[in-house]
């Protein structure tokens, strides 16, 4: 069950969302609403449009009708975003021939004052060596952890994740799962679309499945 935290609360409202590519409807008419803090799981075959539900969330792509509105402010790509948001959209991307930490410092440097040392916590806190090693020497798995490290790196309150656990081991899905129910227990909105129906029913306080088109609420999960 989620915990009780002081943090301002972060609310998604979704109403009669519709997303339409080349002519053929991916999204239609969905209605529903998030609010942190909690953990919200979307599940799906590979397919089934569920990066692109996340596109729309977020203002990355056109929307045939309906709207999105964060904390009654409704999302436009023209304008800013209305609270910080940390996600990874298919699959991450960094320069390949710099390493993990100078990666994650000029990504922060765009819009916060992030210090080597913030950079260097968040390496740590996602089990990845803060070394000279370029990216193009990374594994997937450690390419993987160094996405979950930019999304949470300046402390997000609005986390979105699109098949997480892509190319991560039972230790890192493990270490997955400890730190989205932290962040959660901090006061945080965590989104994840994963076509692991099981591991999202070990982590989600509530979850979806997205069929023709469709959410449809699967169950609640109480947590400890």
């Amino acid at each position: 069950m989620s915990q009780s935290v002081d943090k301002p609360k972060i609310r998604v409202d979704i109403v009669h969302l519709a997303v339409s590519i080349k002519r053929k409807k991916i999204l239609d008419d969905i209605s529903l609403s998030f609010v942190s803090p909690n953990i919200y799981g979307i599940v799906g075959p590979n397919g089934t449009g569920k990066s692109v539900f996340l596109k729309a969330l977020l203002g990355f792509i056109r929307l045939a009708s309906g709207s999105v509105k964060i904390n009654d402010v409704q999302i436009d790509p023209r304008r800013d975003f209305p609270v910080s948001v940390g996600a990874i959209i298919e699959h991450p991307g960094f320069i390949n021939d710099m390493n993990g930490h100078d990666n994650l410092l000029a990504l922060g440097q765009i819009r916060s004052d992030l210090t080597d040392a913030d950079v260097h916590a968040v390496m740590v806190k996602v089990g990845l060596p803060d070394d000279k090693k370029p990216v193009s020497d990374y594994s997937l798995g450690m390419i993987q952890r160094l996405g979950i490290a930019q999304a949470i790196m300046e402390d997000q309150q609005l986390i979105v994740l699109d098949e997480p656990t892509n190319a991560l081991d039972r230790e890192g899905i493990a270490f997955l799962t400890k730190l989205l129910k932290e962040l959660r227990d901090q006061g945080k909105l965590v989104l994840i679309a994963s076509h692991d129906l099981l591991w999202l029913q070990t982590l989600a306080d509530q979850t979806f499945e997205l069929t023709h088109g469709q959410l449809h609420k699967i169950e609640d999960v109480m947590q400890a």
